[in-house]
């Protein structure tokens, strides 16, 4: 009867066990009240979400009792999916990933995901075309056959690189590199692929890297991209200008598309945490800090925050509509339902 008993008890033990690792299990809501540490999915290091993740986390971190750790991704496409599937609690997130995985379309067909809240807006990102000045290509038609940088697999820019392509014509007759932009630079200066492709804030650190040993050409995709509607078929890709000077040897404006980028986070985030959030990037102090770190900053302001929400149509998170109600900023109706 003993050794009956305790297997019993063994085995009653086990289940205790097994509920309480359920109930603490990752995006639970009790586990996210008391958590304090969270996570922060960027891209990689060379673009514009790296350091203005790392930006948000040092005010985030001065200003509360949180700590945020920034982790690299594969970008703007990931970050969503590691949301959805619990393994990061914030992200960075172009508006075309953010409307196609809500709904479930274009590169989420099939695939909704629901377990997001868009935070803010942040700034607005340009995917620079960038070819050697020597060479012969002066449009996407001259890059046929040859090797293409557009950003790692999982990443807004390879997202927007292949539509792009793909829209014009040109995706088969391309052979895309799916590299981060520190690896494009290093390729492209040792002329192991013709052509550099990624979205970012101007300036971008990657390109000025390689325009200060390298001389460089900004290819202008409007003008293929007018010929297939480009911009209507894809509103959240507007048409937006690289001012001359941006680059070592850019003597005249680019016109290229941009897409506008916001912090996301975990609808099960406490609303508390996020306002707290909100209050430390939006106090004099953040917005101070936040231009020290990256130019984005200049974007990321309160007056801007809601700025292309509507167009998305997916919620806030109930700590942002809290935080910009107490701001006096007017929130649509449809942005409060969840």
């Amino acid at each position: 009867m003993k050794v009956k008993a305790k297997g019993f008890m063994l085995i009653v033990s086990l289940l205790v066990l097994s509920l309480l690792a359920a109930g603490c299990g990752e995006g639970g809501e009790q586990n996210m009240a008391d958590k304090t540490k969270f996570s922060f999915a960027t891209a990689g290091t060379g673009g514009t979400y790296y350091p203005m993740g790392g930006g948000v986390s040092s005010v985030v971190q001065d200003a509360t009792d949180y700590e945020v750790a920034v982790e690299t991704s594969g970008g703007s496409a990931e970050n969503l999916r590691l949301i959805q599937a619990g393994e990061t609690d914030f992200a960075w997130a172009n508006a075309s990933e953010i409307y196609w995985a809500w709904n479930g379309e274009e590169f989420f067909k099939g695939q909704e995901l629901k377990d997001f809240r868009v935070v803010t807006f942040a700034w607005n990102a340009i995917y620079h075309w960038a070819v050697h000045k020597g060479s012969n290509i002066n449009s996407f038609a001259g890059l046929e056959g040859k090797k293409v940088g557009i950003g790692p697999q999982g990443s807004g820019a390879a997202v927007f690189g292949e539509t792009y392509l793909r829209a014009i014509g040109m995706w088969d007759k391309v052979q895309p590199m799916f590299l981060p932009p520190d690896d494009q630079a290093t390729s492209f200066k040792d002329n192991k692929i013709e052509a550099f492709g990624y979205f970012s804030r101007v300036p971008m650190a990657a390109l000025m890297d390689i325009a200060a040993v390298t001389d460089i050409k900004l290819l202008d995709p409007t003008i293929e991209g007018a010929k297939v509607n480009f911009s209507e078929k894809y509103p959240f890709y507007s048409q937006t200008v690289v001012p001359k000077g941006s680059y070592t040897g850019q003597d005249q404006d680019v016109k290229m598309y941009g897409n506008p980028v916001y912090m996301v986070a975990h609808k099960n985030i406490p609303e508390q945490v996020v306002y707290d959030i909100l209050t430390a990037v939006y106090s004099e102090k953040g917005q101070e800090r936040l231009l020290q770190t990256n130019k984005a900053a200049e974007d990321m302001t309160l007056e801007n925050a809601l700025q292309g929400m509507t167009e998305m149509g997916v919620p806030l998170h109930p700590g942002a509509v809290k935080f910009f109600k107490e701001k006096g900023l007017e929130i649509p109706e449809e942005l409060v339902k969840d």
